[in-house]
Parts: C-alpha cells; structure tokens; sequence
C-alpha cells in the first residue's frame, strides 16, 4: 500500500490543539513515527509531519480530514491554516528522536 506524507500548520489556539490533532490523526492511520527497516529503528518526523499508508490519495486526504474534524469537537475553534499531502516515493530522512532498536 502507498505511504503519503502530510505537513500542516494549526493556528496558535488554547486549548493548545496539537497534541488532540495528533491523537486523532494516530486513531485515522497517520503516525509521527517513521520505520527505518536496515537500522530496525523507529524515527520521529519534525513537528507537523506526519506519515501514513492509505490506498490512494483520497483516502489519505479523507483520514486527515477526519482527524481534523475529530480535534473540532474537543477544540472547536481549530484552524487548519494550511496542510500538503503527497505520495512519500523515495525519501531521505533523519531525526534526532529514535525508538526502539
């Protein structure tokens, strides 16, 4: 199945929406972890970035809207100010957080 990508910016709220935003995302199949499989190690991607595998790109763009619509009902005044999905292809990454391994 197809890795996206999806980066986003949030409007400075309170309550702060950021960590509800990525619980949702979490519970939709998007994840702040990428796996590394030659290290066996787990990398965090920069603050709002975030990685799933979804059958095409409107069904990564449909749980990403669920997770913002989600976040809406525990911070109703949630503004996405902007967001970039994309097919993850062949990437280089790196992280200064690892998990595991």
């Amino acid at each position: 199945m197809p890795k996206y990508i999806a980066c986003y910016d949030l409007a400075a709220n309170h309550p702060d929406p950021h960590a509800e935003f990525i619980h949702q995302a979490d519970m939709t199949g998007w994840s702040t972890w990428i796996w590394e499989p030659n290290l066996s190690k787990w990398y965090q991607l920069p603050n709002t970035t975030l990685i799933g595998e979804f059958e095409t790109s409107d069904t990564a763009k449909a749980a990403f809207d669920k997770a913002v619509a989600a976040t809406k009902l525990t911070v109703p005044d949630l503004l996405l100010e902007k967001y970039f999905i994309t097919d993850y292809g062949l990437a280089i990454f790196n992280s200064d957080v690892v998990h595991g391994g």
